[in-house]
């Protein structure tokens, strides 16, 4: 008799892995300046997850305000428990993805 072990792995819906980060950051929704705090959990070239202190409804227009960095459009893909997924609108440069995981890792 033969035996064999057998793992699943559930498929990711990611298109790339995300970098932890630690980041304090602003935001504003619908072309509000940033006024809400947030933080960022993790970041890809194409989005982000935030911890968020308000609801933030599906497909809300968001402004991210970094340290020292420029204003990053997205939009809200997904939100829960304080919890938001966000796509950019255009995709981080690799020197903006290694400054926002240098910044929150520091």
């Amino acid at each position: 008799m033969l035996s064999a072990e057998v793992t699943v792995v559930k498929p990711s819906r990611r298109r790339e892995e995300r970098l932890p980060a630690d980041l304090r950051a602003r935001y504003g929704a619908s072309g509000n300046p940033e006024r809400a705090l947030c933080r960022i959990i993790d970041v890809s070239k194409h989005g982000a997850r935030l911890e968020v202190y308000c609801d933030l409804p599906l497909s809300t227009s968001i402004t991210l305000k970094l340290p020292n960095s420029e204003a990053l459009g997205a939009r809200v893909v997904w939100s829960k428990d304080f919890e938001a997924g966000c796509r950019f609108n255009e995709p981080l440069s690799d020197d903006e993805l290694e400054f926002i995981f240098r910044k929150g890792n520091a």
